[in-house]
């Protein structure tokens, strides 16, 4: 008798580190209770829509625009290409009074960009390196008018003076793209080195220009 009252406690005891409490020849179980949480419903902000870039990379005929050869600047800068474009605005000399010193001005060049009317200065790219000063291309622009263009030797390696560089003016042009051009040109974004081109949409302001003469030596 008094061994069976010592198992008896035993048996129970030994069960309770488990959560069950069994008792000799009987069986317990535990129950947890388990709630059921809400349903969340997540609350996300609608996927943006991105606006198309304003201008292709390049064209159908694989020219570049001013804002693709920036874009793939990783693969242009430092290489010879080609680019559609406007010119958008066009470097003039300051005029200096007959009898006074002054500077030499920078070399011709001009501005291209993508739209016509262009006026933002970070949207354009500066173009130079087709003439030395301004006084090759009113020469130019004199024969040319009379019907004698200067023609310049096939193996001389230089380039004829462009006559129809004005605002407004469509063209597809050939160029080094680098950041410092031949003509001592630079910028963190790009120049273009001329080296040749086609006028696609002359501009209006060709005809009105009126050259300086040359002086008489």
């Amino acid at each position: 008798m008094r061994m069976k009252r010592f198992l008896a406690p035993l048996c129970a005891a030994a069960l309770l580190p488990s959560g069950l409490l069994i008792g000799c020849g009987q069986t317990a179980e535990a129950k947890i209770p388990v709630e059921k949480l809400a349903e969340v419903t997540p609350s996300l902000p609608p996927v943006p829509t991105l606006p198309p870039p304003p201008h292709p990379i390049q064209y159908g005929d694989q020219t570049y625009s001013v804002f693709g050869v920036r874009r793939a600047m990783r693969r242009t800068i430092n290489t010879d290409l080609e680019m559609t474009a406007y010119i958008a605005e066009r470097f003039i000399a300051p005029e200096c009074e007959e009898g006074k010193k002054c500077p030499l001005p920078a070399a011709p060049h001009v501005w291209l960009a993508d739209v016509k009317e262009e006026t933002d200065k970070g949207k354009m790219l500066l173009l130079a390196g087709y003439a030395e000063n301004q006084v090759s291309i009113d020469e130019a622009i004199i024969a040319a008018r009379k019907g004698k263009p200067i023609e310049v030797p096939e193996d001389s390696g230089l380039l004829p003076t462009p006559v129809d560089f004005f605002k407004g003016a469509k063209i597809k042009v050939k160029g080094r793209f680098a950041y410092l051009s031949s003509s001592g040109f630079q910028s963190s974004e790009g120049v273009l080195g001329y080296n040749g081109h086609e006028t696609l949409e002359p501009s209006p302001l060709a005809e009105e220009y009126e050259p300086k003469k040359p002086k008489k030596k």
